[in-house]
């Protein structure tokens, strides 16, 4: 694991929240645009969360004091937290980074996270990040049913209702 007081994230992790492919990350770190500041433990190729941050361009991210949630969190999501995983990919929904969004997502579902899996579903069913598809919608939520998500458990219950009473009886 990363030492924290390093403040750097993976390539990967700053490619999802710049939402910029992996290769141009990659080709910045070659230029100098991003600093590389060392590797992790996996090898994995570490870049200044700072620049990363900078990047972002938001000036919630720019404040001082606003910063250091959001170091945390990527810095607790590049270690593989589902619940930063989570956070950081609904964060990435509302700034209007959709396929960034739903790759960590993807990532905290994989762990189980029922939150997670129903972004997920609001993403399938809304077409935030990816192609618009009521059934990978329908399938997300009832997993993140299945997982106890409240909220997912109620309109899973509802659908059920509503089609039920659409059958011929």
């Amino acid at each position: 694991m990363q030492d924290r007081t390093a403040q750097a994230c993976s390539r990967r992790m700053a490619s999802l929240v710049l939402g910029r492919s992996e290769r141009t990350v990659r080709r910045w770190c070659d230029d100098g645009t991003l600093r590389v500041v060392g590797s992790d433990a996996a090898g994995r190729a570490l870049v200044a969360l700072d620049q990363v941050l900078d990047m972002l361009g938001d000036a919630e991210v720019a404040r001082g004091e606003a910063r250091e949630p959001w170091v945390r969190l990527l810095l607790d999501a590049d270690a593989g937290d589902a619940d930063a995983l989570a956070c950081l990919g609904t964060e990435l929904l509302h700034a209007g980074r959709g396929a960034g969004a739903v790759s960590l997502l993807l990532e905290a579902a994989q762990m189980q996270h029922a939150d997670a899996m129903h972004w997920l579903a609001h993403c399938h069913l809304q077409g935030l990040g990816v192609p618009r598809d009521p059934d990978l919608a329908l399938m997300w939520l009832h997993r993140a049913a299945a997982q106890g998500h409240a909220v997912a458990r109620a309109q899973s219950q509802a659908l059920r209702r509503l089609c039920l009473q659409s059958l011929p009886g």
